[in-house]
């Protein structure tokens, strides 16, 4: 009785070990691709005093940059958001080849903040199937300068 666990047992033991590590591995590293696409988006929309055309560019560039993903045209419906107790739709005013949902919140004394949703994306190549899971994150106060 030396062998107490046969081989095949331990090489199935490790093979799943490895298979969960590498897979802990590509969420995080997507997971921080995120946060860091939402980074940029942010400053490009504090930079330019909010959402317009030359922050929308900015966003794009950015973004085929980094490596975001494409999305597949018509797949660009963003989900309405709740913010202190109002529901707030996506400002999608200009084209754009990725998805990414941006809102505004309107705030009194001449700030307004941002809302920015990025998503993770993950394939499976066993089954052959994809899914996506929604980051947020929030500017930072962005005061108004100019009427809009």
């Amino acid at each position: 009785m030396r062998q107490a666990i046969g081989s095949t047992v331990l090489y199935n033991i490790m093979i799943v070990f490895i298979v969960i590590t590498f897979g802990f591995l590509a969420a995080t590293l997507s997971y921080m691709k995120s946060f860091k696409l939402n980074g940029k988006i942010a400053n490009s929309l504090e930079r330019f005093e909010g959402y317009n055309q030359l922050s929308a560019n900015e966003i794009e560039t950015s973004l085929s940059n980094l490596g975001y993903r494409i999305s597949k045209v018509g797949n660009l419906d963003c989900p309405d958001r709740k913010h202190n107790g109002k529901t707030y739709s996506p400002i999608l005013e200009f084209g754009t080849n990725y998805k990414y949902c941006v809102y505004e919140y309107p705030k009194a004394n001449g700030y307004f903040t941002y809302g920015i949703m990025t998503y993770i994306y993950m394939d499976i190549p066993i089954v052959g199937g994809t899914f996506n899971l929604p980051v947020y994150s929030e500017t930072e106060r962005i005061f108004e300068f100019t009427q809009r």
